[in-house]
């Protein structure tokens, strides 16, 4: 329970560091990545995310390395980990409803979650929790993974289901 709080404080006060560097349009984006406790689940392959809302404003994050609080060459992705990354970018229109993994390199990953908080200035914190229980697989070709869980304006479907398969 301590390493949790610890954990907890630390990035309030690393997003209270990242946030003075912020401008007024930026947000503060701490992402958890959580690997799945199975055998062979843990990868050192490079992993991006492409994070976006129902506007499909997108923000790219090309190596989520780059953003892990235990700095690029950390050791990320093992088997059972949970790890945190957190970063500026700017704001999205809407909330997060949709994640687009990519993994490139030589090896497989399981992921089995990904959350992200969002906060800024003037704004309402968010969060959303993406259940993704899936192997991106370099060797089967679907080292690719989309969640599309925006809803249409029009109607309460979601888009991924008007986007023929996108």
């Amino acid at each position: 329970m301590e390493i949790i709080h610890l954990s907890f404080s630390f990035l309030i006060l690393f997003s209270f560091i990242i946030y003075t560097n912020a401008n007024s349009s930026d947000c503060i984006y701490t992402i958890y990545v959580q690997t799945a406790n199975i055998p062979l689940a843990g990868t050192s392959s490079k992993i991006s995310i492409f994070i976006g809302d129902s506007y499909n404003d997108e923000l790219p994050i090309n190596n989520l390395k780059d953003w892990g609080l235990a700095g690029s060459g950390g050791n990320y992705f093992r088997v059972g980990e949970t790890n945190l990354f957190a970063g500026k970018g700017p704001c999205l229109r809407g909330p997060i409803c949709r994640l687009i993994i990519v993994l490139s390199g030589y090896d497989n990953w399981y992921c089995d979650s990904i959350e992200i908080t969002t906060v800024a200035l003037g704004k309402s914190c968010t969060q959303k929790h993406f259940a993704v229980k899936q192997w991106l697989d370099v060797n089967k070709g679907s080292a690719l993974i989309l969640q599309d869980e925006c809803v249409s304006e029009d109607d309460s479907a979601p888009l991924s289901s008007l986007r023929n398969g996108y």
